[in-house]
């Protein structure tokens, strides 16, 4: 197959595979409908299994990974994280109660390696996938890195109906309290405007263009891959991309959202998503079926330790079980999909336009912290810690 050949056939994927994720409010996921067609693709001969080097999105995938893990770390806004505190909380531990006890199973059932490798991909999602993806390559554990990509694709389909439930028996109770509803709604046009504080490396915007923005992640990406060669390796170079992105972006160095600015977001989502199916090209059926047992074993406990924690620091501090296991849950899932559950649930649950403004205000804020915390934050720090431990 020539090269533009290839490169147009994982371009039609991508694309067929975003639309019906689209179509379908994300219920059918992007990365569950690539892995159909991959999987299709491969076992029945007609897509090469040479066709990620053939276009050379093997190498430069990867490559542009640290550029994306970078670009992530300047979504962490402290300010807000700080304003939510309870919700950072409850998110954080609940998610790590669900990786806890999916490790627990995993040294109790002799799934070790499956769970170290699936653990910050529960509590996470696409970051914590390539950066487990990029150890177990080196370590030649095909069967590991398929159920890992399993359990990207199919811990939506628990983390999501969980999250839907939950946010509309807490929809319904706070729709019943008209003194809740009037609080939310002065909350939130009470929001206070402060003026942007100057940050010391900022540049000014009218010397900003895609080439710099470009040039200034590959910079900040740069120094994160020496600092991870002083480690030795024990730190994994993505994670400290992302420690990087958010430190250049509190000096100013990066812009929130700089992929974006940069215009080239779209082409850099296409090959960091398509790279991460990469292994896929040498999965076989038998792979695939064995790692059926850990993937519902994981999903399953990996959601119960989610809800039991969650509910407890519910208790703890003042939120009801059904809003703090929402909260909790949303690790399986992560932003910017904690949107839609949020404006769904809001849109059908209150009757007038000041009811659904009220729930709205009061569930997506809250919804999107716990995601930005659980696979920005959490997911890419406990990857980078499990790798030291595949073997």
């Amino acid at each position: 197959m020539a090269p533009i050949y290839a490169f147009t056939t994982l371009l039609v994927i991508y694309t067929a595979s975003e639309l019906l994720s689209k179509k379908t409010r994300a219920l059918f996921s992007t990365v569950l409908a690539v892995a159909i067609l991959m999987l299709a693709g491969f076992w029945s001969g007609i897509l090469p299994k040479n066709i990620f080097h053939l276009t050379g999105i093997d190498t430069f995938g990867m490559l542009v990974v640290g550029l994306l893990l970078t670009s992530l770390g300047t979504t962490v806004d402290f300010a807000e994280l700080k304003r939510q505190w309870k919700v950072v909380i409850v998110a954080l531990l609940g998610a790590l109660g669900g990786c806890l006890l999916i490790l627990a199973c995993g040294f109790l059932f002799n799934l070790r390696t499956y769970a170290i490798a699936g653990a910050p991909i529960f509590v996470g999602g696409s970051a914590a996938t390539l950066i487990m993806l990029s150890a177990l390559k080196s370590l030649s554990l095909p069967a590991v890195a398929t159920f890992c990509i399993s359990l990207l694709v199919f811990q939506k389909f628990i983390g999501i109906p969980i999250a839907s439930y939950f946010l509309r028996k807490e929809a319904v109770a706070f729709r019943s309290d008209p003194q809740r509803i009037e609080q939310a709604l002065t909350e939130a046009g009470d929001q206070p405007n402060q003026p942007a504080r100057k940050k010391p490396l900022a540049m000014p915007t009218t010397e900003q263009t895609p080439a710099v923005y470009l040039t200034k992640l590959a910079l900040v990406s740069s120094v994160a891959f020496f600092l991870a060669q002083l480690t030795h390796g024990k730190v994994n170079y993505l994670v400290v991309c992302f420690i990087c992105g958010i430190i250049a972006y509190a000096l100013g160095f990066l812009e929130k959202g700089i992929l974006g600015k940069a215009k080239s977001n779209g082409l850099l989502m296409f090959l960091v998503t398509i790279v991460i199916f990469s292994n896929l090209a040498q999965t076989t059926p038998h792979q695939a079926i064995s790692t059926l047992l850990p993937l519902l074993l994981f999903t399953l406990i990996g959601a119960a330790g989610v809800i039991i924690i969650s509910f407890l620091l519910g208790r703890l501090f003042g939120f009801s079980p059904a809003l703090a296991i929402s909260l909790g849950i949303s690790c399986t899932f992560g932003f910017p999909t904690t949107m839609i559950p949020s404006q769904e649930v809001a849109r059908s649950i209150g009757h007038t336009d000041t009811e659904r403004q009220a729930l709205e205000s009061h569930l997506l804020p809250k919804m999107l912290t716990a995601g930005l915390v659980t696979v920005t934050i959490a997911s890419v720090i406990l990857a980078g810690i499990a790798v030291n431990y595949l073997a």
